[in-house]
């Protein structure tokens, strides 16, 4: 097989709620929108145009408003129209009130159209945003100030930096033109400070924190400011209290591991911290919320004695206003819900950074230019007898970090992750909040990607043992054939169960009991799945079990993956099943097989097919083009050893 890299994954926090395709898509979809006359958009456009400000005001509240209903054409309407350049300079205006509005209605614009931060570049947001934000860096007297009375709330001033750091951390995260902006602010000196949160309050911190996170990946301008500043992100490792406190902990770790030298520096501390954040049980504190909200209900149900008292006292403007807003602030339910999103980020975040010092990031793709590269390095030498066994070396994490991993039971936290909410739990929590089940989900997923890693880095016995790894394979299995086929969830799983079942290559007493409707399970697998990722875990997993099972269930096997390729259209996904199937031949011969099978003439069939596909999808491939044309070369190679086979075999008969 070619050669392939770990994942490691991006330590991102943001949603994409509204799951748009894209802005070009969306720019396109109708190309007479603006002749309907969309009074909602034109009107914001006249008020922000304004001399007055709480004409101004209403517009960016208007904005805020209609961005986050999700309304894809007044979205493509703001789009096309100048509304973004228009309201960019309010985030520097004189009038607070203006500033606040202008940045709570931009961020809002990020959060639910992510695709849109490009065009928000374009625009010129940056320049006000990061005159706004320097303002507060350079004002060593700033400080968050919280309205008792009001439940805590931050001071407009600071409520504006909140909404402006959001804001810078979305186009880090999805604009490298935003990245260099700031890269060139050097802001980051200044940010530091804020994530001291018994000055700035935990919601500044952690937004802070996040943004911090999202510019420090693979960025070195970002590394050689963060190296000055090292006691202040020790010191978020140590934190306790709230599962918001938990979360910026975690954040902090991330930030840590995400510069090369203090994560070598660092990794005790920033695993002992993650591991701490992982043992408290998510579960309990998602019951906690659930019985919660049914006191609450059971609370509002209660009849309430309505008193009607007669005054001739008037309610002023100023009261109204201070009533109003009381009755917008966030109820005990609400904060309930948000502490617990807290705790499952911080999870996410935690099993996204073991991700990442686990995996390798040396090893690049060496490119070929012809289609006939004959020699590379990592082709199987099929015609030689003596080198047919495992051609891959395993790879080993440093001595010291495997015992770090292993003290303290990272892997069993993570498992614990996994597993599936019951489903009248899920449905409960779907009323109490949707928010709340996608982060379960994307915990789920964040925890399958952490172990697959885990999986490949760590011997079968750091892993717990085989038969652990066993019960691993065989759970997961049944939760992916038993559950919803939500394929952003089966894609994950089925890696883990490749890995895992890759790791059991040498225990064929495992499986001694499988049968051939076991096998149909994962023919179904392969044949009712529409991502080609997933299939090719699928089909993985089929060649690796036919180096495990008994000659009779390895012939429906490969009778399968020639079949399954010969059907199939992505050349990656045949380039893994071919692979798979030169495996199971690396230490077994079945020369019986081979012959009743007609096995050199099929493959030089599905050999043409596979150089006409990769031809055709070269493009596609991109990186992957490499490990795919060592697949076609170890084929042709594969094809004449199979040839020598049935000459041994007819000689023997």
């Amino acid at each position: 097989m070619g050669k392939t890299r770990r994942n490691r994954v991006r330590l991102v926090a943001n949603s994409n709620p509204l799951a748009l395709n894209g802005i070009a898509e969306l720019l396109n979809a109708d190309d007479d929108f603006m002749d309907n006359g969309l009074g909602p958009v034109d009107t914001m456009r006249e008020q922000l145009l304004n001399v007055n400000v709480e004409e101004k005001l209403n517009a960016l509240q208007s904005l805020a408003v209609l961005v986050q209903s999700g309304k894809k054409d007044k979205l493509i309407a703001i789009c096309q129209s100048d509304i973004i350049r228009i309201a960019a300079p309010f985030l520097f205006d004189r009038d607070q009130p203006l500033r606040n509005a202008a940045a709570g209605a931009l961020r809002n614009f990020t959060v639910c159209m992510p695709e849109v931060c490009d065009i928000l570049v374009e625009q010129d947001v940056l320049t006000p945003l990061l005159a706004l934000l320097n303002e507060y860096a350079q004002d060593s007297q700033w400080v968050a100030t919280f309205d008792e009375a009001m439940g805590g709330q931050l001071d407009i001033r600071s409520d504006t930096f909140l909404q402006a750091i959001n804001l810078l951390w979305n186009l880090c995260e999805s604009s490298s033109t935003a990245l260099d902006t700031f890269n060139q602010s050097q802001l980051i000196g200044g940010l530091i400070r804020c994530l001291d949160h018994s000055v700035y309050g935990l919601d500044i911190a952690i937004s802070v924190a996040q943004c911090l996170l999202v510019v420090s990946e693979s960025n070195q301008r970002a590394w050689n400011v963060l190296t000055q500043h090292v006691p202040a992100l020790l010191s978020l490792l140590d934190l306790s209290g709230s599962y918001g406190h938990f979360y910026l902990r975690t954040l902090g770790g991330g930030i840590l591991s995400n510069v090369p030298a203090l994560a070598a520096a660092y990794t005790n501390n920033i695993l002992n911290s993650l591991a701490q954040a992982l043992a408290v049980d998510h579960r309990e504190a998602l019951s906690s919320v659930l019985s919660g909200h049914k006191e609450n209900d059971q609370n509002e149900s209660l009849p309430i004695l309505d008193i009607n008292m007669e005054t001739e006292e008037e309610e002023t403007e100023e009261a109204a206003a201070l009533r109003r807003r009381r009755l917008e602030l966030p109820t005990a339910a609400d904060i309930a819900v948000k502490e617990v999103s807290n705790l499952l980020d911080a999870h996410r975040v935690a099993a996204e950074i073991i991700t990442n010092l686990v995996s390798c990031d040396d090893e690049e793709w060496v490119d070929s230019d012809g289609e006939e590269s004959s020699e590379a390095e990592g082709v199987v030498d099929y015609d030689n007898e003596n080198s047919n066994g495992d051609t891959q070396n395993e790879e080993k994490l440093p001595a010291e970090l495997v015992q770090i991993i292993k003290s303290l039971e990272i892997v069993q936290k993570l498992w614990q992750k996994v597993q599936v909410l019951p489903d009248d739990v899920i449905q409960s929590l779907r009323e109490v909040s949707l928010a709340l089940v996608a982060k379960v989900k994307n915990l789920r997923i964040s925890s399958l990607l952490c172990l697959q890693n885990l999986c490949n880095a760590l011997s079968s016995e750091d892993m717990g043992g085989v038969k652990a790894i066993y019960d691993v394979w065989v759970e997961l299995g049944q939760q992916v054939f038993k559950g919803p086929q939500d394929v952003t969830v089966m894609e994950p799983a089925t890696s883990l169960m490749r890995a895992a079942l890759e790791r059991l290559k040498k225990n064929k007493e495992l499986f001694s009991q499988m049968a051939d409707n076991d096998l149909e399970l994962i023919f179904n697998g392969v044949k009712n799945c529409s991502v080609g990722e997933i299939r090719a875990n699928w089909l993985r997993m089929l060649g690796t079990l036919g180096c495990l099972l008994p000659e009779t269930l390895v012939r429906t096997i490969i009778t399968f993956i020639v079949e399954a390729c010969v059907d199939e259209e992505d050349v990656w996904t045949i380039s893994e099943a071919l692979d798979a199937l030169m495996d199971m031949f690396a230490d077994n011969d079945w020369p019986k097989l081979i012959v009743e099978l007609n096995l050199p003439e099929v493959l030089k069939k599905l050999e043409k097919m596979f150089k006409n596909k990769m031809r055709q999808q070269r493009r596609e491939l991109k990186e992957r083009y490499p490990a795919v044309q060592t697949v076609r070369v170890n084929l042709t190679r594969f094809i004449r050893y199979m040839e020598k086979e049935v000459d041994k075999y007819a000689i023997s008969a």
